[in-house]
């Protein structure tokens, strides 16, 4: 074998192979299982926020969305991995646009334990005053929770976002 130039059908080869494998290396470097996408642009809002409820329990509020929440799930899963359906209280707005809010709230009735559990309402009332009861409680146990919101229809999450919320206080 002659040394010298190589020729145009070998360099041509090694440039698509060389480009192949690092098109290969970028895709595994972006698409790291379990990193997320590209961040949000700063000016926009998160769908969901945790405000205070009556009495200061914590209550997630999910604002202009603009999803159909009749044709939706909605999951909270708490820092423990436990998986909550919420279920619907009052809703006259099912599709929140523009201005429009609801609330995600805990509800535990002793009484009632099939009533007991995640609600969502956009009735500023049933969280925020007394008017119906007196009952919302802090999410437990406090840290990190995950709100899913699953559109049934385009089989897709509309909202998956993680919220830091405060637990009960502890006895002292």
């Amino acid at each position: 074998m002659e040394g010298g130039a190589i020729s145009t059908e070998t360099a041509t080869v090694a440039a698509i192979g060389l480009a192949a494998v690092l098109t290969i290396a970028v895709a595994a470097v972006l698409l790291i299982p379990g990193v997320s996408g590209p961040a949000r642009p700063f000016s926009a809002p998160l769908p969901a926020e945790i405000v205070d409820g009556y009495g200061g329990a914590p209550v997630i509020r999910m604002a202009g969305t603009g999803v159909d929440l009749a044709a939706c799930r909605i999951y909270l899963v708490d820092p423990a991995g436990a998986l909550h359906e919420v279920q619907t209280a009052i809703l006259t707005n099912t599709t929140l646009g523009e201005g429009m809010a609801a609330y995600i709230f805990y509800l535990p009735l002793d009484d009632r334990p099939a009533a007991s559990g995640y609600w969502i309402t956009d009735e500023p009332g049933l969280v925020f005053t007394a008017d119906y009861h007196v009952a919302v409680r802090p999410f437990s146990p406090g840290g990190q929770w995950r709100l899913v919101v699953y559109d049934r229809e385009s089989m897709k999450n509309r909202v998956d976002q993680v919220l830091p919320i405060t637990g009960p206080a502890s006895p002292a």
